[in-house]
């Protein structure tokens, strides 16, 4: 070996990537420390198999087909890891944890023969921050648009879908209901055992209503003890008024907070697009209307929103 050979030799052994250099039958010629490494296949057992042979079949097959490439046509290809993530069956040593890598495989000639070079970089590093960056990203959506303290949609998130269930409802004439909460006697709570109850409390009712709505529904907290249904799934009058019936009773029942029994009731507003509004604003006033006519009858109730062009109201209680 010449001195410039073991100068090449050394550099190649120092690189932190993978380098293969296969023949034209796609054996290995050439196999540096870092595969050897990564693979736990030592470069004496590598020398003159394929890699078919040495992963046991578990190659992708546009990997095989960009060798054959390199050395039939020697033309040369890039493989991501993000079209290709499971080029080879590599694994970190410690964690033994899929490692992300893509792979440059190039036309070369060695010792006067066709050849091709199979440069391998992990991307491991890369591939986490950007998973860490988008569940960032995506943490700081949810926060955008969710209340902290109860884990509902928010004013921000309430009005997005209030927009979309009208032009939903007007596309397909189709009815949809809304229904205003508010909790009787919840400052009383944060009053006698502070807000450490209230919060939990809340978090519980908020809970509750989540768990009553159907898939396509939405549960939102407007702020303090005000909370809202937007319930598509609901259509006509009746229902609606039996429903917000129903929440009265589950929002009214017990909770127990460090062995203190807290209980509020429930007063609730209902209004239905288009007779009680037939935009967002529109029916959110409704709904916050009747709510407040169901406390003006004795709290506790439901009470549904007179049309837009009447001033009465209808309640069951």
């Amino acid at each position: 070996m010449t001195l410039q050979q073991r100068d090449y030799k050394q550099l190649i052994d120092l690189l932190e990537t993978g380098l293969i250099v296969l023949d034209s039958e796609l054996k290995v010629l050439l196999w540096n420390p870092w595969i050897a490494r990564i693979s736990g296949i030592s470069e004496a057992e590598a020398r003159g198999c394929s890699l078919n042979t040495l992963f046991k079949g578990v190659i992708d097959p546009t990997l095989l087909d960009a060798l054959t490439q390199a050395t039939s046509n020697r033309l040369s290809r890039r493989l991501s890891h993000q079209l290709h993530p499971h080029l080879l069956p590599l694994y970190q040593r410690q964690s033994n944890q899929h490692l992300h890598h893509s792979i440059l495989v190039q036309p070369v000639t060695h010792d006067g023969h066709q050849a091709c070079l199979v440069q391998i970089t992990d991307v491991t590093s890369t591939v986490r921050r950007e998973q860490h960056l988008r569940a960032a990203m995506d943490q700081v959506r949810h926060l955008a648009h969710h209340d902290v303290l109860t884990g509902l949609g928010n004013r921000s998130l309430l009005n997005d879908r209030l927009q979309a269930a009208c032009r939903q409802a007007r596309q397909h004439n189709e009815p949809f209901a809304l229904f205003f909460i508010d909790l009787d006697g919840f400052k009383s709570v944060n009053d006698v055992y502070g807000h450490d109850a209230g919060d939990a409390l809340l978090q519980e009712l908020a809970q509750r209503l989540a768990n009553r709505l159907q898939a396509g529904d939405t549960a939102a907290r407007l702020g303090g003890d005000e909370l809202i249904a937007l319930t598509p799934s609901i259509t006509d009058p009746e229902a609606a008024v039996s429903f917000a019936e129903t929440l009265c009773s589950l929002l009214a029942e017990p909770f127990t907070w460090q062995q203190i029994q807290l209980q509020v009731g429930a007063s609730i507003g209902v209004a239905l697009w288009p007779e009680q509004g037939e935009t967002p604003d529109a029916l959110l006033t409704s709904a916050d209307n009747a709510m407040y006519l169901a406390k003006s009858l004795g709290k506790g109730q439901a009470a549904q929103a007179a049309p837009v062009k009447n001033t009465s109201a209808t309640t069951k209680s």
